[in-house]
């Protein structure tokens, strides 16, 4: 009985290993909308929503990304951004400098893209296609030379 325990667990890990290696492992890529908060409005009347919420301004941009990891964004966009982070409303240039005389504050003129999907992203993923290309090099290659 002894025996037949650790032959069960080898054979089974030898079996999983092997569905494993023929199982697909999908890839998540695509693309998404973001809107990350710029300036922090007063929570007035005159920032209010019609369903009580207070809105900010933000930038909204779309980012295409693989593994989540950013490699390209579209130009950013200044929007009103809902507390939330998901919705947004659209807000033209003669609102954006009347909210800013009404709410003291400075807003900028162009939109901003987060950090983590300007740069970090497409560094880390240039240092996965790099180990990826390595890894190839290193299998294929350097078996041919020996």
């Amino acid at each position: 009985m002894s025996f037949k325990l650790p032959v069960f667990l080898v054979l089974f890990v030898f079996y999983s290993q092997i569905s494993m290696a023929k199982a697909r492992i999908p890839i998540p890529y695509g693309t998404e909308e973001k809107i990350i908060k710029l300036v922090e409005l007063p929570d007035t009347e005159d920032f209010q929503l019609e369903d009580g919420t207070y809105f900010d301004i933000g930038s909204r941009y779309v980012k295409s990304h693989i593994l989540w990891l950013s490699y390209s964004n579209t130009e950013p966009v200044i929007v009103g951004y809902a507390n939330d982070g998901e919705s947004y409303l659209d807000i033209t240039q003669e609102q954006l400098t009347e909210i800013a005389k009404m709410a003291n504050v400075e807003i900028p003129t162009e939109g901003s893209v987060s950090f983590f999907d300007k740069i970090v992203g497409k560094i880390l993923l240039g240092i996965l296609i790099l180990i990826i290309l390595y890894g190839l090099y290193s299998k294929y290659i350097k078996k041919e030379e020996d």
